[in-house]
């Protein structure tokens, strides 16, 4: 399991980061939960929490910055416990409701001492992901999403993690909305 002190710094670095995120006029924030499906003929997942945070990037794009934490569930299984990522991704519209999104990026992921074939500690991580954001009002909705990382160099000690979310649009009048989200009826 997580050490205290291990779970304190994961949770103070989530915090931070929406609190950064709140400061540099983000677009929407998403907290989901889901499962993190460990590579292997094992079939081993974890349950896991995730932070994400929208930004606009473009007018066909957006940046979204994560951080995620998993209990590995056996100690001597190498695999990675915390993701921090910045993922580019492709929203592809469908109208008011529904917007699929593809999109792939990298990061850093804390593997813990196992004893597999991975070495403990930081490491640099790949990602590959598709999912639907649902809009269910004018500034929630529902994100699925399932993400493929391993880590960088031969794509090694992969894991997918497959999530629900809850998302919240931030309100910005400044700003074009994001498609996907119904609109508002004229008066």
């Amino acid at each position: 399991m997580i050490g205290f002190s291990s779970r304190r710094a994961v949770l103070a670095a989530l915090l931070a980061s929406a609190a950064v995120a709140a400061d540099a006029d983000a677009q929407a924030f998403t907290l989901a939960g889901g499962a993190r499906l460990y590579d292997g003929d094992d079939g081993e997942s974890a349950t896991m929490a995730a932070l994400r945070t929208e930004f606009p990037i473009g007018t066909g794009a957006l940046i979204e910055f994560a951080s995620s934490i998993a209990e590995v569930p056996d100690e001597s299984r190498s695999g990675v416990r915390s993701v921090f990522e910045a993922q580019v991704q492709i929203p592809i519209r469908l109208g008011d409701v529904l917007t699929p999104y593809v999109g792939a990026g990298a990061g850093i992921g804390h593997v813990n001492a196992g004893s597999g074939d991975l070495d403990e500690g930081w490491q640099g991580v790949l990602s590959g992901g598709a999912g639907v954001r649902v809009a269910l009002a004018e500034q929630l909705g529902v994100v699925i999403d399932a993400r493929v990382r391993g880590l960088a160099g031969g794509f090694s000690g992969s894991h997918t993690d497959v999530t629900v979310g809850l998302r919240y649009q931030l309100n910005r009048p400044d700003r074009p909305r994001f498609r996907g989200a119904p609109r508002r009826p004229a008066p």
